[in-house]
């Protein structure tokens, strides 16, 4: 038998006596057979990790459940909970949430970038450019008094096309017979960049110029060049500054002159101004440029 002063375990009995507690002791929160909360967040989180590694290359959706595993792995290693692979979820949440914003930013660039495969087609403003200056010849027609000879009436049908601000390659700026070359004009700096200016106050001009060719493809046409020039040849390309249009022989496919050339040619060219030209770019907007008759070109 035990003592008076020995210590007795005693069963856990209620506060009134007599019968043992029917819960367990407060040491015990989950019963027999269930998970601890920790070790449920804890493979919540592995899971959610997972699945974001998984579905990383669907847009916006694997960066959600990325972040959303990230969090989950915070709060359980500040539970004190996380385990080896916890971490290693964390590492795939990260590489899913990645891949799903570089698809989502992709997908994005995509959608606004859309290139406009049109290249630059003066020809089509050449076109307009013949269809709005024979317009004026027959207005000039009309308004002729019955007392005026049609001699007075005559010279108001020249200086007409050149007030115009469209595209103005004229016909009458071909000369009958071949160009006597060496009555062309040699230009300075400053006479070059006025007739770049105003390339309409300057049609019929016969000008000496040098450059190099930018565009001589299928999308410009064998007879239409496009020509970076300047009044003397230059050192480097780039010192070609003026941005100009170029037509030799019929304008569309009888044009010899132009055949042995090809873009980034330095050239030197004999020409005829012949005003202005307007088209589009190959980034939506439009350009105007002054625009020649080529009478001879020679390879530098």
């Amino acid at each position: 038998m035990a003592g008076a002063g020995d210590d007795v375990a005693q069963p856990p009995y209620g506060s009134s006596g007599g019968s043992p507690m029917q819960y367990p002791p407060t040491g015990h929160t989950d019963g027999p057979g269930h998970r601890p909360a920790s070790a449920q967040l804890a493979l919540a989180a592995l899971i959610v990790c997972i699945a974001a590694f998984l579905l990383g290359l669907v847009p916006l959706l694997g960066a959600v459940l990325g972040v959303v595993g990230i969090v989950l792995v915070v709060v359980v290693a500040r539970r004190g909970q996380a385990t080896r692979r916890t971490y290693v979820g964390a590492g795939a949440a990260v590489l899913g949430l990645l891949a799903s914003v570089a698809t989502t930013v992709a997908l994005v660039g995509l959608a606004i970038y859309t290139p406009d495969p049109r290249a630059p087609e003066p020809t089509v403003a050449a076109g307009e450019a013949d269809e709005s200056e024979a317009e004026p010849v027959e207005d000039s027609a009309e308004p002729i008094a019955e007392g005026e000879s049609t001699k007075e009436s005559a010279p108001t049908t020249t200086p007409a096309p050149t007030a115009k601000s469209e595209p103005t390659v004229e016909p009458t700026v071909v000369p009958a017979a071949p160009a006597d070359l060496d009555s062309f004009e040699e230009l300075d700096e400053r006479t070059l960049a006025q007739i770049v200016k105003a390339p309409d106050d300057h049609i019929g001009r016969q000008v000496i110029v040098y450059g190099q060719i930018t565009q001589l493809d299928a999308a410009t046409g064998k007879c239409i060049v496009r020509v970076s020039i300047s009044h003397a040849p230059q050192e480097d390309w780039y010192d070609y500054e003026h941005n100009t249009m170029g037509f030799a022989g019929d304008g569309e496919s009888d044009c010899p002159g132009l055949d042995p050339f090809v873009t980034d040619d330095e050239v030197k060219m004999w020409v005829t101004v012949g005003g202005s030209l307007s088209y589009d770019t190959q980034i939506g907007g439009s350009t105007t440029v002054p625009a020649y008759l080529i009478d001879d070109i020679q390879l530098l």
